[in-house]
């Protein structure tokens, strides 16, 4: 029988910084305007003319095709965080801060 080695060759990328590719399209896992995840299905993003603030669940579970849907336009901090508290996805303190910390108007983010 032949020795077969198991020696695997070094791939032609090791030690190559992968490159990040933001998205402009907010329908992307890898928007570039994503503000907080709230959970697996649910996100917070700005919207690409930053004139609103968008709660978007996920058309799929994780790990399967899908993409993002708006649930939610919003353009006050305050409607905003009632949404997401009615949606229960403020479970966790740390959600609630992130969206705390917004302007109180998504229109603040441009002056």
């Amino acid at each position: 029988m032949a020795n077969i080695s198991t020696t695997t060759l070094p791939s032609k990328y090791i030690g190559l910084t992968p490159i990040d590719n933001p998205s402009h399209r907010e329908r992307d896992d890898n928007y570039q305007g994503v503000i907080v995840q709230l959970a697996p299905r649910w996100r917070i993003i700005e919207c690409r003319d930053a004139i609103q603030w968008i709660i978007q669940k996920r058309s799929a579970e994780p790990l399967n095709p899908g993409y993002w849907l708006g649930a939610s336009y919003v353009t006050d901090r305050n409607k905003l965080i009632e949404l997401s508290t009615v949606l229960g996805l403020l479970s966790e303190p740390s959600s609630r801060a992130v969206l705390e910390a917004l302007p109180s108007s998504v229109t603040e983010l441009r002056t």
